[in-house]
């Protein structure tokens, strides 16, 4: 199953310069879903599964409103967040293409 989120994520971390959101994108694009595994964590801590489906994404959209503060230049986020959007299609490419 694919996830719905992940154009928006490409969106806002390609278009809107969001390395947060380009990194949730890179690691779903490489097959590691970060906020499956958080809402793996916070079931098993005992968090009750309506607020372990919420806490993700608040937590990453807190995350992404805090960017501008550990990384204030506008055009270094954008460099970062787009080359990890190329790069990790590119090696998602490569890992296909070697599996053949």
């Amino acid at each position: 199953m694919v996830n719905p989120f992940a154009l928006n994520w490409l969106w806002r971390g390609f278009k809107g310069n969001s390395v947060t959101f380009a990194l949730l994108f890179a690691c779903l694009v490489l097959g590691w879903s970060v906020t499956g595994s958080l809402w793996f964590f916070l079931r098993n801590l005992g968090v009750h599964w309506i607020f372990a489906l919420v806490i993700p994404g608040l937590f990453f959209s807190w995350l992404a409103k805090r960017e501008e503060k550990w990384l204030p230049d506008e055009a270094v986020r954008k460099r970062w967040a787009r080359g990890l959007i190329i790069v990790s299609l590119a090696l998602a490419l490569l890992i296909a293409w070697v599996k053949q």
